[in-house]
Parts: C-alpha cells; structure tokens; sequence
C-alpha cells in the first residue's frame, strides 16, 4: 500500500506538474522524467499486452513524409471517422492504462487544460537500426491533435534521438531515458534520427479536445488508396 501511496504522491505533485508544464509552455517540448507517469508495473504491462497486436511497416507518413519504422496500432483516427481502438484484448487494456483517472489528471495539468483530452491515436514503435521518422508536422494526420506524448520503452540503443525545430533556424534535440515521457506540441515539426544499434521502442499517443470525426481532407488522386 505504501508504494501506491507514494506513486500517486510523485504523480500529482503540484510543484513537479507546474514546473513541466512552464517548460511545455516555453520550449514547446518537455521529458517527463521516468517514475512520474508511468511506473516500472506500467511499462512492464503494456510491453506484456502489445506482444500479440499485429506490425506493419510504414514507410510514408500521411503527409507523403518518408519513414522506416514498424508499428502496432492500438487505437485509430481514420480521415472522416471518430477514433476507434483496434479489436482485441491487448488494444483495450492498454488504453485502459493510459485513460487512468490520476495520469489524466497529472497530463491535464502539464498540458494547461481544464478539461481531460481525448487521445485521438495511439500506436507502438519498434525501431531496428537504420530506421527512422521522417521530418514532419503532427497536424498532417489529424488538423485537430494538440499534443504528442511519447513513452520511451527500451535501453541500450544509440541514434534515434527526436529532434524538433521550433524555427527554420534552431533545433532541439532530446533522448529521453527509459521510463520518461516526452510531450511535445503537434504545432512544431519533428523528427526522429536514424537508429544506428540496438532497438529504440516506444508508445506514441496524440491528445485533443475534440472527440468526434478526424476532419482530415485525403485529396482526391489518392482517396482510394
């Protein structure tokens, strides 16, 4: 019980949450140290739960941006439709755990809002090395996500650090620990460096305060695609 007790005291300091959220405010990205949303349980379960979700490669991103990089989906934001979790057991659970009442609250308050966001999509990433995510603006995807919040779930690899350009002129780049959480606004555009050993994985979810249709326009020379 004791540990419960100080996890949740962690999670919902005010102090910690105000000083991420001045950071998101003023860098546009801020890495959420490990221990803080998510605990050791936590990722110990989704790693557990995203084992039996399909993999698909994906080399171009909706934008026509290009990409190496493997996913699982776990929940959907199809152009013209509301967001929809992929069937089976392991998709639900895991949003389950991320829909928690406290990590709502905690992200809320590093995200400013006065209302619980919505996630919109979420997915896994498993990154062998040379792969890599193209430079690209979240907002290609889905006009109406606000925030990316991304998971780091593996040690031992060198390259694949996200790099985000607040101005064609600079550039931030971050390479969060194992356990820590990135957030960084869909505003601004991103990449992530090739891997260049080991496997960078991760679990990559966006938030908005709209919950229904994806209001994304697919261009008519590729709608049947």
């Amino acid at each position: 019980m004791a540990r419960a007790t100080n996890y949740k005291s962690r999670l919902l300091s005010e102090e910690a949450l105000t000083k991420y959220r001045i950071e998101l405010l003023v860098k546009g990205t801020v890495v959420i140290g490990p221990q803080i949303l998510f605990t050791q349980d936590d990722l110990a379960k989704i790693d557990q739960l995203q084992a039996e979700i399909r993999e698909e490669e994906v080399r171009e991103g909706d934008a026509g941006d290009s990409h190496n990089v493997f996913v699982k989906r776990v929940r959907l934001d199809p152009p013209g439709r509301a967001p929809s979790d992929v069937s089976g057991a392991g998709p639900g659970q895991i949003m389950e755990l991320l829909e928690r009442k406290d990590r709502s609250f905690a992200l809320r308050k590093i995200l400013g809002a006065t209302s619980d966001y919505v996630i919109r999509r979420c997915q896994m990433h498993r990154m062998p090395p040379g792969s890599f995510v193209g430079l690209h603006l979240d907002a290609a995807s889905d006009p109406d996500f606000e925030y990316a919040v991304i998971v780091q779930l593996a040690r031992g690899f060198e390259g694949g650090e996200f790099v985000v350009y607040p101005s064609e002129y600079e550039h931030q780049v971050f390479r969060p620990p194992f356990g820590a959480v990135l957030v960084t606004t869909c505003k601004l555009r991103h990449e992530v460096r090739p891997v260049l050993s080991g496997e960078r994985r991760s679990l990559v979810y966006f938030c908005s305060k709209r919950s229904g249709a994806n209001r994304r326009i697919i261009e008519s020379s590729t709608a049947g695609l």
